[in-house]
Formats: structure tokens, sequence, C-alpha cells
């Protein structure tokens, strides 16, 4: 063993990069032992592979990827593709980001980040990043309602999972959270309290989001007995946010029987119409009730602190990133497209002021 030492410290002496030819010398066996044993191979013996790895652990061998790849076929790399580098910003999409991260750290992959943005007159992209096999899958964050190449995805047999887009397709993988179920939580809390006349602002009706949620306010509308009323809906923009949200609910606001209650779609945009009701002398929540959408951080330390609907960002990044994985390594998917559930996170914006009616029951609604 003292000799292999000395073998380790002069082969590891002065190279940038050991090969598995050097290792091979090192344990005394032959190159292909050597090859098998760091691709886990069962073909050679337990004691053999375990006293391999360990000399390649010591002599710092790092497996040659790219060369792997040319043999393999594999990049061992997943694209996160985006439609608008603007999907990067904010608290959402980070979180969406650290769960595919850590996710495919813990399945071995690289992570390459690309934009349709600069390519969007390109009708090879992104099927030239895996037709030239840098990336084995595709996690694809696109939020609008119709996705122009999905279609040619199918055709194009490349693994793929939309991320944050639900569609009851078995073949379209996707991972979302549950906008429907959001919009009902929201609107039945509204409800529960008295309220009737409920108004919305909401995000791009392009924006899947928007409709999702939009579906369950209604629904839950209808259950209740209350009439849908097209002039309590206000059409915002989720990047416009706190602006948006303002001049949205000062129309509301405005109306003759104006509503007593105001669910946005966003936290951004409830802060809008917080603004909005303050500009017209009306108090929160005595005059008018808010529940917001995201529950991200400051939402939390707003006066009054926002009644708002909970997403998990982060599990939906992880699930998706998991379930590309799968796809790519032929595992079975037990079911290709999810919906991650949401909570209502009650805080003091909606109050009591109109009492307590028994109008929907609980659901999933956290004190």
């Amino acid at each position: 063993m003292k000799d292999t030492a000395v073998d380790i410290m002069q082969a590891a002496g002065g190279q940038s990069r050991i090969t598995l030819r050097e290792i091979a010398k090192v344990a005394r066996v032959n190159i292909s032992t050597v090859s098998r044993a760091v691709n886990d191979s069962p073909l050679i013996p337990k004691a053999t592979k375990e006293m391999i790895l360990a000399i390649a652990e010591r002599m710092n061998y790092f497996p040659n990827s790219l060369a792997r790849g040319l043999v393999s076929q594999k990049s061992e790399t997943l694209g996160i593709i985006l439609p608008k580098i603007f999907f990067l910003q904010g608290p959402f999409f980070s979180q969406v980001l650290s769960g595919i991260e850590h996710e495919s750290v813990k399945y071995g992959y690289n992570i390459m980040i690309a934009s349709a943005m600069s390519k969007a007159k390109d009708k090879m992209f992104p099927f030239n990043l895996t037709r030239a096999r840098r990336i084995d899958g595709m996690l694809i964050i696109n939020e609008h309602k119709n996705i122009r190449n999905l279609p040619a995805l199918k055709k194009e047999g490349v693994p793929f999972v939309l991320v944050n887009r639900f569609l009851e397709d078995p073949k379209a993988p996707c991972v979302a959270a549950d906008d429907e179920q959001g919009g009902r939580l929201a609107t039945e809390h509204l409800l529960r309290l008295g309220h009737r006349r409920i108004g919305v602002v909401t995000g791009s009706p392009r924006v899947s989001a928007t409709q999702g949620r939009l579906d369950g306010y209604r629904q839950s509308l209808e259950s209740c007995g209350v009439p849908f009323d097209a002039a309590l809906v206000a059409a915002g923009l989720f990047q416009q946010g706190i602006e948006t949200g303002t001049r949205c609910a000062e129309r509301l606001l405005s109306l003759e029987h104006r509503p007593t209650a105001i669910f946005a779609f966003s936290d951004e945009l409830a802060m809008g119409v917080m603004q909005a009701a303050r500009n017209k002398g009306l108090r929160i929540p005595e005059d008018l009730a808010v529940v917001g959408y995201d529950n991200v951080t400051y939402s939390a330390h707003l006066s009054p602190p926002l009644t708002t609907v909970a997403q998990n960002p982060y599990a939906i990044g992880s699930t998706a990133c998991k379930m590309l994985v799968d796809l790519v390594t032929g595992e079975k998917v037990e079911r290709v497209n999810v919906l991650i559930p949401v909570k209502l996170v009650i805080r003091e914006s909606c109050g009591s002021k109109l009492g307590r009616q028994p109008a929907v029951e609980n659901n999933g609604e956290q004190r």
C-alpha cells in the first residue's frame, strides 16, 4: 500500500487532469477495468470496484463528461427554456429555479438556461440545443395560454416538461400550481365573511394563471348563488404590479355599487388596490376587504398584513425537474400532469366587519 501511495503522488504531481490510464497504472489493473469501475459496471467484483474508486478519489479524478457524452449520446445537461428573460425576476421564479437546481444536483445533471426572446424568429429553437446534444431534455417555463411550438415539441420526441403551465394532455408533461383552487379559496373566504360584491383585479388574459384563478372565482360565486358581474372584473398586468393594481382598483371603487371586497391576482396588485382605497379615504378592512396572491415576504408586513394565497414555487421546480430526469432516463412516471396545491394564509386585511356567514365549507384554509 505504501508503494501505491507513492504512485498516486507521482501520478498526480504536475498533472492538470488525471486520466483513466494513470489510475490503472496505480491500481495495477487494465484501463477497461477502471472504466467499468467509474461507470458503476456490474461486470467487476465489488472489492475491485471499491479499491479503484478509492484510488480515483485520492487522485482527485473527475470524469470527462464531454468524452463520456460522445459515447453515451447524453450531455448530462438539462435546459431551462425561458420565453422572456423577465421571468427570472421576482421571488416566484427564483424559487422555481432553486427547486430545479436542487433536484438536478441530486441526480448529477448540469443546468443550461436559454431565453427564446432573441430567437423568436428561429423556428429551430430550442430544437437546435437537443439536436446538437447540448441538452438531454427541456424544462419549459411558459405561462401563456397558447404554447406555439407544442405540436413540434411532441413531434420532435425530446423529453420536456412544461413548468407552471398546466394541460390535461398525457403527451404534454407539466407541473403547475393549482390556480383554480387558489381562486376558490380566496373567494370562498370573502363569501364566508358575508361579502357579495367581490371585485377582482386579474393579470393578463394571455397568462394561463389568470384564467385558472378567474375560473376558481366564478366557481365559488356560482356555488353560493351569487351572480357573476363582469363589471367587477378589472384586467391588469402582473409585470406592472402596483401601478396597474392602483389603476384597476380606482375603476372598481368608482362604480355606483362599488365592491366591498377585492381579490387581486398577485400581492403587488393587492398593494395597488390598498393604495387606491386609501386615496379614496377608505379603510382596510373596515370599508374594503383585500386578498392577494403569492404570499411574498413583504405581504405579512403591510399595514394591515395581507391575506393571501400561498403557492409553493420550490415544489413546482423540484417536481418538474424530477419528472424530466425520469423521462430522460426512461423511468416510469406515474403522473405527467401534476397540480401543486396552494393554501390560504389569513391575516388582517379582510377583517370580519360584515360578520361570518356559513356560505361555503372550509376548504384547506390555514388559520
